[in-house]
């Protein structure tokens, strides 16, 4: 009887160990999905923040573009009404 006894409870052992296993694996997948989730955000992130900087690049192109023309506009007048 006594037995019986040990190897029920090696064998409950055993099945502890084996939940305690997938368990950990279960773990260790969610974790390696999260950070896979967070690379992504990261790579997201990054695209987004080249996207601003090429958008503030232009506008300032833009702004110097919009400069030189006023001061060619005020040229023309200057000469225009001398």
């Amino acid at each position: 009887m006594e037995n019986r006894s040990t190897l029920s409870s090696l064998n409950s052992d055993n099945e502890t160990v084996a939940i305690d296993s997938k368990t950990k694996v279960n773990e260790f997948a969610e974790v390696g999905t999260a950070l896979k989730s967070l690379k992504s955000i990261d790579d997201i992130e990054n695209q987004l923040l080249n996207n601003l900087d090429s958008s503030i690049q232009d506008q300032e192109g833009l702004e110097s573009l919009f400069r030189q023309l006023i001061k060619t506009r005020v040229s023309l007048l200057n000469i225009l009404n001398h």
